[in-house]
């Protein structure tokens, strides 16, 4: 939890989005978590495994990521990348080689920074990425 103390965006999560966004992925150890050489939280990301249909509703903003959706298909799904301490590059290179490697060169995405969900005129900012 200290991490996302560090972002704005996650700091205003309630616990029912925490739940929705982290659980499901430690629950099917779909998630990576870095620390430093002290034990000091770096960096966390968790991905999904998303049907088209299911993806298409998420990144359209129709809706949030739901517990049946985390191994719906085969389209992978960043719902959560959060790197305070600017380890993002770190991360990345982690799971293109060490956690994702059967999968390089394939393109994900992520939703990035949306910090007011409560505003229609804020359209979801889709983050297209190659592990």
């Amino acid at each position: 939890m200290l991490l996302t103390q560090r972002s704005p965006l996650h700091r205003a999560y309630f616990v029912s989005e925490w739940f929705q966004q982290i659980y499901p992925a430690i629950i099917l150890n779909q998630f990576r978590y870095y620390e430093d050489e002290q034990g000091n939280p770096l960096a966390f990301c968790n991905w999904a495994f998303l049907s088209e249909k299911n993806m298409n509703e998420i990144l359209s903003g129709e809706r949030d990521i739901r517990k049946e959706d985390w191994q719906s298909g085969s389209n992978m799904f960043f719902p959560e990348m959060i790197a305070p301490y600017g380890h993002a590059k770190m991360m990345a290179t982690d799971l293109r080689r060490n956690i994702h490697s059967s999968r390089k060169g394939e393109r994900v995405c992520a939703i990035r920074g949306q910090l007011n969900k409560q505003c229609s005129s804020d359209k979801p900012k889709i983050q297209w990425f190659k592990i």
